[in-house]
């Protein structure tokens, strides 16, 4: 797959105003603190990937596409690292622990700094970047899962669905220049999607946990039963991602296999719309 997307830098701002009610998603506990358990783990995670793509920068320097692909990654994961910083900063003025459980992803992701080698780094990226992108085209696809959240936190989630979705295979492409010959390859991204995908499921949900804890919500069974709900029924976020994920293990996989532009235009007149005219 040889498609290209325009990728952009939109440098954007997203008010966290403190009249968003404490449960923005459907009025509901659980559906919220799923959301915003995964912006906890955002701003972290984002500077691993930008550090693990950068370190092979001058080796794909040679190809002027993408290396201004490289470029618009960069600049776009930086911008989301600092919007949830942002995002986080609100929940932590809740008083349920943001910034302790932020503090686990950081120390999870230097000491994967320090122990893994740099191929192995990337490998982590192009996997927790494959989930990110499973999750945007979710968002993108059907509408329906932010339909009745507060505006201001749909707008956020949008954003993010878009630029991920535009920059979803750059880090993979890197992968496939440096990671070695195509079995090697196939065989080190394959072992770590297993594992990312058991640490990234337990971590979510032990975030999950942590928040209901702080929130009084965890012994709310009926709360817990409409997050599956909502996770596996409808709209059902995780039950769609299946086809994508396993897709991964296809020895010829590419991201933009998985063909959704059109998802990505009425996003990018929005956002767009919204950069030229902060700009």
């Amino acid at each position: 797959m040889t498609y290209s997307p325009r990728i952009v830098r939109r440098d954007l701002h997203f008010d966290m105003q403190a009249d968003i009610p404490r449960y923005w998603l459907n009025g509901d506990a659980h559906q919220t603190r799923y959301f915003d358990a995964l912006s906890l783990m955002f701003p972290d995670g984002e500077r691993f990937f930008i550090d693990s793509v950068r370190a092979f920068r001058p080796e794909v320097a040679d190809d002027a596409a993408l290396d201004a692909a490289v470029g618009g990654f960069i600049g776009q994961e930086a911008m989301h690292s600092r919007e949830h910083l942002a995002y986080n900063e609100r929940l932590e003025k809740q008083g349920v622990g943001a910034y302790d459980l932020m503090g686990i992803v950081r120390e999870v992701q230097d000491q994967r700094a320090r122990t893994l080698p740099p191929i192995g780094q990337l490998a982590v990226t192009i996997c927790l970047e494959h989930f990110t992108a499973m999750l945007a085209d979710h968002v993108l696809r059907h509408p329906g899962t932010l339909q009745k959240a507060d505006p201001r936190m749909a707008a956020i989630w949008r954003w993010h669905a878009l630029e991920e979705t535009e920059h979803k295979a750059v880090a993979f492409d890197v992968y496939q220049r440096v990671g070695g010959s195509a079995f090697v390859r196939w065989r080190r991204r394959c072992r770590a999607m297993f594992w990312i995908t058991g640490l990234f499921t337990y971590r979510t949900w032990q975030f999950m946990w942590r928040l209901s804890k702080a929130d009084g919500t965890r012994n709310d069974l009926r709360g817990w039963l409409r997050l599956l709900r909502f996770l596996f029924v409808s709209p059902a976020p995780i039950t769609r991602i299946g086809a994508q994920w396993l897709r991964w293990f296809l020895p010829g996989f590419h991201p933009w296999k998985h063909d959704n532009r059109s998802l990505l235009e009425a996003a990018r007149y929005e956002y767009d719309a919204r950069a030229s005219a902060k700009a």
